[in-house]
């Protein structure tokens, strides 16, 4: 109970909600208003809004054991809109780091527009480890599946669903191996690896890659990289 309290106090000492360029960039927020909240759930959505399309990344800081993470924060955004899925492993005080960029700057480094401090009471749901998000994937890509490759039950054929609005072609890689997919007739990118399982328990991990360049069809840059 004291070490809550002192958590509860750093909290509130350090630099949480909006900063300066969270309005300068025209963001807004759409699902949680208060920078400070308690949950009963360790997986959950939070939205913004933008007035123009937007880069935006984060990660996760364990106020208990001050480990950071960002396999615990996906990033998806569509057009204005952002939802920032959260899944963190433990109870206790977190601190939830956002950085934005409008895509209409050319600089790749992404400053700290948002902070959130979350104290989870419970942990219902088992937590999930999301793909690494490359910089080509912030241009408005959007993952429908999988969220997460890791754990013993992620075993046969597995189906990858994507939208990736600049691909030209896409695949997965897991080590030497590739799994193409195919554009749908609903916009995105599908296809499927089979017996996944084959390919844990030996440090390898899958990667989707996609052909964005018009004068090479052999250059493919890497948007996610999975853990197995």
């Amino acid at each position: 109970m004291v070490k809550h309290k002192s958590r509860m106090t750093e909290a509130q000492s350090i630099c949480i909600g909006a900063l300066p360029n969270f309005e300068k960039f025209g963001m807004s927020v759409d699902s949680h208003p208060k920078p400070q909240f308690s949950t009963g759930e360790n997986e959950f959505v939070i939205k913004f809004k933008t007035s123009e399309p937007i880069k935006i990344t984060g990660k996760v800081l364990n106020m208990e054991t001050a480990k950071e993470s960002r396999e615990g924060v996906f990033v998806q955004t569509q057009d204005v809109s952002v939802s920032i899925l959260v899944s963190l492993h433990h109870t206790g005080y977190h601190k939830l780091q956002l950085y934005a960029l409008p895509r209409s700057y050319d600089s790749h480094e992404l400053p700290n527009v948002f902070n959130y401090v979350i104290n989870c009471t419970a942990t219902p749901r088992k937590c999930r480890v999301f793909p690494k998000q490359f910089s080509q994937w912030r241009d408005g890509c959007a993952l429908y599946e999988p969220f997460s490759l890791v754990g013993e039950r992620v075993t046969g054929d597995v189906v990858f669903r994507m939208r990736l609005p600049d691909a030209l072609a896409a695949a997965v890689t897991i080590g030497d191996e590739w799994f193409h997919l195919e554009p749908t007739d609903d916009g995105l990118w599908q296809g499927t690896v089979t017996s996944i399982e084959r390919f844990k328990d030996q440090n390898l991990c899958a990667v989707i890659n996609a052909n964005l360049d018009n004068d090479d069809e052999t250059k493919y840059a890497s948007l996610l990289q999975y853990r197995l």
